[in-house]
């Protein structure tokens, strides 16, 4: 049996943080990353981009001779079946490993309408967050002339930005676009430019069923309308990738890796990040907080007692055209002093929300480049002037 000082279970964006975090101040701890993927880690976030362009060097966040130099071992294609927290062994489905400390970085698996789809449909109902999913993707999209997206979220939006050319149908559950990351002044902006590019929007619907007919896929929404398609793609939220895990000890109500501020889990070293992991039981989602929790880890694994710092993470999305940035509370402005820009002719919207002299939130439409300055005083007192130099449409 192998044994290391520290394993991660997991090939995001999250477990190779933890890598450079410890790297930066020790070279000597042996390190092994076991990663259910068949490639080295990559960007999710560019996953739409690639179903139209040629998969090369940029889409890996590292390249092979990184885990080389660094001294990492990087098991690919090594899916965990089950932990013995007591004897702190790692059990894959031909290997097992000792470990020191672990790391559970494990991410989140899509929703797939498992509870929806009928058998002789799956064939054609697809999602988009892994590499085999854009390689399944890649093959289908070009040979169908229609398409639908289940969610209209911020990857169900920037997937369906990509499709150009298609029939495109979003089937939304909320009655507006993106309920937590836009107002109903910036929703209304954005879903008018969407219309604008040929893409039909259906609000305030839960899909029913989908069944295959004539192989046409037929979808059944709650109401009362039925929309075909060629294939479906469900982009409809993600759950914690915790299958291998059996010991309640850990896990959150979410059945996520509960966590405390510094990462670490009720057992003992045991640490979680990424999406697996559920501070205060909620898990943001968010590239920013698997970096961030990442690094936590990887200092406390060093002994730097490090706690994460909660502040109010930036929504980011680049969609047909359009450039949105998000944080905070910009929905429940209850005693708050708002602060507003729109030039429907530029598409460009600001929003300010203010609430005892502290900015609390910000919403940013195609003017976004000043949003690094303005989110580091989300939760500072702010001078109205200051906020009015930052609401000037150039």
């Amino acid at each position: 049996m192998e044994k290391f000082d520290v394993v991660i279970i997991g090939g995001g964006v999250s477990a190779l943080t933890v890598t450079e975090e410890i790297r930066k101040k020790d070279f000597n701890l042996s390190m092994c990353i076991l990663s259910d993927e068949k490639v080295l880690p990559y960007y999710r976030l560019k996953l739409p981009y690639y179903i139209y362009n040629p998969i090369d060097e940029k889409f890996f966040i590292k390249p092979q001779n990184w885990f080389e130099d660094n001294n990492i071992k990087i098991y690919l294609n090594s899916p965990v079946i089950e932990v013995d927290f007591d004897n702190k062994i790692v059990f894959g489905s031909d290997k097992k490993i000792g470990y020191k400390k672990l790391v559970i970085a494990s991410g989140a698996k899509p929703y797939n309408g498992d509870d929806v789809v009928d058998i002789r449909a799956r064939d054609k109902v697809f999602s988009l967050r892994t590499y085999e999913d854009l390689l399944r993707l890649k093959e289908i999209i070009p040979r169908v002339p229609e398409v639908a997206i289940i969610g209209a979220g911020l990857l169900g939006l920037e997937l369906a930005s990509t499709l150009e050319g298609k029939s495109v149908f979003l089937i939304e559950i909320a009655e507006r676009l993106l309920p937590k990351q836009l107002d109903e002044v910036g929703a209304l902006l954005f879903e008018e430019e969407i219309k604008r590019k040929g893409i039909n929007i259906i609000f305030d619907s839960k899909v029913e069923k989908i069944e295959k007919i004539n192989n046409k896929l037929v979808i059944f929404l709650s109401n009362n309308k039925e929309i075909l398609s060629d294939i479906v793609i469900f982009s409809a939220g993600v759950v914690p990738n915790t299958d291998f895990v059996n010991d309640k000890r850990i896990l959150s109500s979410r059945k996520g890796i509960g966590v405390n501020t510094r990462m670490q889990t009720s057992i003992e070293d045991v640490f979680a990040c990424g999406d697996v992991a559920y501070l205060d039981n909620q898990n943001p989602g968010t590239w920013t907080f698997a970096v961030e929790s990442g690094k936590v880890v990887g200092k406390n694994i060093l002994g730097q007692n490090i706690e994460y710092q909660r502040k109010p993470i930036p929504y980011f999305l680049k969609a047909f055209g359009m450039e949105i940035v998000s944080a905070g509370n910009i929905i429940d402005v209850k005693d708050s002093n708002l602060f507003e820009c729109l030039n429907k002719e530029k598409m460009v919207y600001k929003k300010f929300v203010v609430k005892n002299k502290r900015l609390i939130g910000y919403l940013l439409i195609n003017d976004t480049k000043t949003h690094s300055q303005i989110n580091k005083l989300v939760g500072q007192e702010v001078d109205p002037k200051w906020i009015e130099k930052y609401l000037e449409i150039k």
